[in-house]
C-alpha cells in the first residue's frame, strides 16, 4: 500500500457507501450522520492513522438480529471509521479477488444473485442432471481458521499493509455487553470485508469440484452439486467433504436427492421441471433482539495507551 493508496478521495468513496448501506452505530456510540457531521475532519484523521501505521480497529460490537424464520442471528458490527476503512480496503482488493473466482459462486459479488443462481439449478436440470447433493457447512462463519485464510489472501495481495489490516480485523475484540473476547478464529458477519473473504477461502472448494468436471452452484456457505448418476452425486460429495476437511470445515446438513423427489435451495422449491418461490415473500427484517449496554470507550483507549 503507497502512501497513496487510501487517500482522501478513496475514503470518501467508501463512506458513500457505508451511508448508502445504514446501519447502526458501533461500540463509540457514532451514527452514521455523527459521523458526517466531521466527515473531512474524520477522514483526514483515519488518513493519517493509515499513512502512520498506528491504525487500530475499535472493537466490534456484538448484537442479535431476528431471521426471516424467527431465530437469531449473529452480528458482530464495527465502528462507523472502521466500516469506512474496511470498505475502502475493499475497494483495493476487489477487483484482483474476484478475477479468481468461480462462475459457480453467486453470493456476496456484483451482478450475481439468488434468481441467477435457481435459473443455472434449471438449465442443468433441462440438460440431464437428476440427481442432487444438497448440503450447507456447518458453522462456517465462525469457523473460518485465521491462519488457513490469511495464506490464501496473501497468495493475492502482497501489500504487507494491507495484509497487516486484514489481520487486525480478524483478531478483533468484540464487545457483548459483559466482556471483551478476542475472535480466535471465524470471520465477523456484519464487516464490509468479510464477504469477500468468505468467497476467498471457499474458492478451493469451488475449484476442486470444477477441476472434477462437476456442475455445482454455492451460494455463500450453501451449495448443490447436480450429476446425471446417483454413484456420481455420491462421489462428489465425498470429494466437498475431502475438500472441507483441509479446510478445517464440515458440513452441518447434507442430503441426495432428486428433482422427482423435489428439494429446496434458497428458499426456492424445486420439483422435477417447477420451480416454486412463496407467494408472498417477506421483506427482510432486521429486527434487533439484543444490543450490548454500552462500551466504556474512554477506559478501553486509556489502557491501549498504556499498553495494559
Amino acid at each position: 500500500m503507497k502512501k497513496n493508496d487510501i487517500n482522501h478521495s478513496l475514503l470518501s468513496s467508501a463512506f458513500r457507501h457505508v451511508k448508502e448501506n445504514h446501519g447502526c452505530a458501533g461500540v463509540d456510540g457514532v451514527t452514521i450522520e455523527r459521523f458526517e457531521k466531521n466527515l473531512n475532519l474524520n477522514l483526514a484523521g483515519l488518513q493519517d492513522e493509515l499513512e502512520r501505521q498506528i491504525y487500530f480497529p475499535l472493537p466490534l460490537m456484538k448484537i442479535l438480529v431476528e431471521k426471516k424464520n424467527g431465530e437469531p442471528r449473529v452480528l458482530c458490527i464495527p465502528a462507523v471509521r472502521d466500516r469506512v476503512v474496511e470498505t475502502s480496503v475493499l475497494q483495493i482488493i476487489g477487483p484482483v479477488l474476484e478475477k479468481e473466482f468461480e462462475d459457480c459462486s453467486f453470493a456476496y459479488r456484483k451482478g450475481r444473485s439468488v434468481r441467477q443462481a435457481v435459473y443455472k439449478i434449471k438449465d442443468y436440470y433441462d440438460e440431464g442432471y437428476q440427481w442432487v447433493v444438497d448440503a450447507d457447512i456447518d458453522a462456517f462463519f465462525d469457523s473460518v481458521d485465521h491462519k488457513l485464510l490469511l495464506a490464501k489472501f496473501k497468495q493475492y495481495i502482497h501489500d504487507p499493509h494491507i495484509q497487516r489490516l486484514i489481520e487486525l480485523w480478524l483478531a478483533a475484540e468484540i464487545w457483548d455487553g459483559t466482556s471483551l473476547k478476542v475472535c480466535q478464529k471465524g470471520i465477523p458477519q456484519g464487516s464490509p470485508i468479510s464477504p469477500i473473504l468468505a468467497n476467498l477461502f471457499l474458492d478451493e472448494l469451488d475449484e476442486e469440484l470444477l477441476q472434477k468436471g462437476y456442475k455445482y452452484i454455492r451460494y455463500a456457505d450453501d451449495y448443490v452439486i447436480l450429476c446425471k448418476k446417483e454413484k456420481d452425486a455420491e462421489k462428489g460429495l465425498e470429494l466437498s467433504k475431502q475438500v472441507l476437511e483441509k479446510l478445517l470445515l464440515e458440513l452441518d446438513e447434507e442430503e441426495i436427492t432428486t428433482f422427482d423427489k423435489g428439494f429446496k435451495y434458497l428458499g426456492v422449491t424445486f420439483i422435477k421441471s417447477m420451480i416454486m418461490t412463496p407467494f408472498d415473500r417477506p421483506k427482510k427484517k432486521h429486527n434487533v433482539l439484543f444490543y450490548p449496554k454500552p462500551f466504556n470507550l474512554d477506559a478501553y483507549l486509556l489502557k491501549k495507551k498504556k499498553g495494559w
